[in-house]
């Protein structure tokens, strides 16, 4: 009976101590927000790298490089500040803060003017290690989730998905294009794709489809779904209108995620 009890004991403060550590529902929110942003600026960064390798001066991508890291790195402090007593979001920012300086210093070779065959070893390297900046901010989030009192967590998440993936996607055919020695490339637009298509799949099933503006915002981003796997199939040419797609669907998915969370 001692034993049983102190089970239970247990059990009540590790729910206690969830509580505690989760209890702010508008800064985990928050912070789930900013960090499917974040993974959108790894993807926006990683595209900036090669317009600038490739000297194409579309959209100042040295202002989007060097505005990227500043705001990853700010992103970084706000929520090792938010979550000090969580050891999980504590572990995940520790692991990208050993991650990332590699990364950063690859990212502002584009910024020194190098020769070509190094920006384009840059851009592996970044794609093979960004990975692993961005599954952090994939654990983070999704910790989030779990140990939050988010309303709707599977249907917001799918916004959030769609819109990181948007950009997932720009960047990965940039960097096909740029004829990068990287046979991961295809898999990982295929996965972006994947994530793209089945994030479609839970909203078409949500209540939020009632929703009139919603309905429409949702026919849209299917209809750049289908407009990325066209893309992808046909021989590649650097055309702006990948990118203002995929912005398209980015801030169409943000608008999505907004009508969740004021959705009662």
């Amino acid at each position: 009976m001692i034993f049983l009890r102190n089970i239970i004991l247990f059990i009540i403060f590790i729910s206690l101590n969830t509580s505690v550590l989760h209890a702010n529902t508008k800064t985990d929110k928050d912070t789930v927000l900013k960090l499917g942003m974040e993974m959108s600026n790894m993807r926006n960064m990683l595209e900036a790298f090669i317009l600038i390798g490739a000297k194409i001066k579309y959209k100042n991508p040295t202002k989007k490089l060097k505005e990227g890291i500043v705001h990853y790195e700010n992103m970084i402090d706000t929520i090792q500040s938010d979550y000090p007593n969580d050891e999980i979001i504590q572990q995940s920012i520790m692991s990208s803060r050993k991650a990332w300086p590699s990364v950063k210093g690859a990212m502002q070779l584009a910024l020194q003017n190098e020769p070509l065959e190094k920006l384009k070893k840059g851009a592996i390297f970044i794609h093979g290690n960004i990975r692993t900046v961005i599954k952090e901010m994939a654990h983070m989030k999704k910790h989030i989730f779990k140990v939050s009192s988010i309303r709707d967590k599977e249907a917001l998440n799918a916004s959030i998905e769609i819109a990181a993936s948007a950009r997932r996607l720009s960047a990965h055919y940039m960097m096909d294009l740029w004829h990068l020695d990287d046979s991961t490339i295809e898999k990982h637009w295929k996965k972006g794709m994947k994530i793209y298509g089945d994030s479609l799949a839970i909203l078409k099933t949500s209540p939020y489809m009632k929703n009139p503006r919603f309905a429409v915002l949702y026919r849209s981003v299917k209809k750049y779904h289908r407009y990325f796997e066209k893309m992808w199939e046909k021989p590649k040419i650097f055309s702006i209108l990948i990118d203002k797609k995929a912005n398209i669907a980015f801030r169409q998915a943000k608008e999505m995620t907004q009508i969740i969370l004021q959705t009662k």
